[in-house]
């Protein structure tokens, strides 16, 4: 008898906590359509649905990126000239400033180098700077840009501002000259200058379809959460109500490096018109942008987005680090750790080769 109590008092108990979880996921499932409720009336604020503007688009040897109250018309100052192999897929642009002279020598001697990649050497990926500049800056900088511009072959100058408010204004361009002037690659990628890169990361990722050149997607390290945004007139990242009405920003993919579709970047530039303007370029881009046009936002592994994520001591793999580096120490860090790699594969290709012999 007793033994009978007890399976009908553990039944009970059972069907007490099912009938719990069910009200808690009840809960959680209302909460979350309450969310996603809120997020779509606020995601209106700052709309402009049937905006009359002309479209960002580029006409040549000029472009205009225009947004609902805001439209800049810009120039191609010097474009290059490459050859695009059948292989081509990545074009990697990196946001360079106008006097980052050593910089971009550095860049030049490390990831860029085709002796250095083998995605770049195999011609799969195509790496490019993104320089503005306007007739304000120095005459004598101006003309060196534009010779190490003929010098070198790799770089997209146009008169643009080199500023942080118009950071989004730069990273559209990326885009725009992605889909304009390269289109036959599949992926338009960009890339911030202080950024520790290895692009042979890639590869694996391409290789599992972890990353899917013919889809509508941006990659890259994502905030799921968004972001705070920023009341206050006196905060950098300031954006008022009437811009943008949503306490948090939609999930993005953080600015320092990432990749965009050319299906997605196209929906972007397009949606340009319909949003006013925030000078948050990521946030703006790769989170309000898209989520207007219902673009995925989707991370990828091994990449850190602060100084301190790693140490140069650290065994993890890097496909992007947001570092804090001299020129030196990014030398330095980037052969020691192309040493590393090659080392591993080196031994993994030995192991491999005596399992099949």
């Amino acid at each position: 008898m007793r033994h009978r109590y007890r399976v009908a008092a553990v039944l009970i108990i059972i069907v007490i906590i099912c009938l719990l979880n069910y009200q808690i996921d009840k809960n959680l499932q209302k909460e979350h359509e309450e969310h996603k409720l809120a997020l779509t009336n606020c995601m209106k604020s700052g709309r402009i649905f049937n905006s009359s503007v002309p479209e960002t688009k580029d006409f040549g040897s000029s472009f205009t990126i225009s947004f609902a109250d805001i439209q800049k018309t810009h120039s191609w100052l010097y474009l290059p000239k490459f050859q695009n192999s059948m292989s081509s897929e990545i074009l990697m642009i990196v946001a360079s400033r106008t006097d980052s002279f050593a910089r971009r020598n550095v860049l030049r001697k490390t990831w860029m180098n085709p002796e250095n990649s083998e995605i770049i050497k195999d011609g799969r990926m195509k790496a490019l700077f993104l320089v503005g500049m306007t007739d304000g800056d120095d005459s004598r900088m101006r003309k060196v840009v534009m010779e190490e511009a003929r010098i070198y072959g790799d770089m997209v100058v146009v008169d643009l501002k080199d500023t942080y408010e118009e950071l989004p204004f730069k990273s559209l361009t990326t885009l725009l000259y992605g889909t304009s002037k390269a289109s036959e690659f599949k992926l338009i990628g960009k890339i911030d200058e202080d950024i520790m890169f290895f692009p042979d990361k890639i590869l694996p990722l391409l290789e599992q379809n972890l990353i899917d050149p013919s889809s509508e997607s941006i990659y890259g390290m994502l905030f799921a959460e968004g972001g705070y945004v920023y009341r206050d007139k006196e905060h950098r990242w300031f954006v008022p109500d009437s811009t943008y009405g949503c306490d948090m920003f939609p999930p993005y993919t953080g600015g320092l490096f990432y990749l965009v579709t050319q299906d997605a970047a196209k929906k972007i530039l397009n949606a340009t018109k319909h949003r006013i303007f925030i000078p948050i370029e990521d946030a703006l881009i790769n989170g309000i942008l898209a989520n207007d046009c219902k673009i995925p936002r989707i991370h990828l592994p091994e990449i850190y987005g602060d100084h301190h994520s790693l140490t140069d001591e650290d065994t993890r793999g890097v496909l992007a680090w947001h570092t804090g580096k001299n020129d030196q120490q990014f030398l330095d860090y980037f052969y020691r750790k192309l040493s590393e790699s090659r080392l591993k594969k080196k031994i993994l290709d030995e192991k491999n080769k005596h399992l099949f012999y």
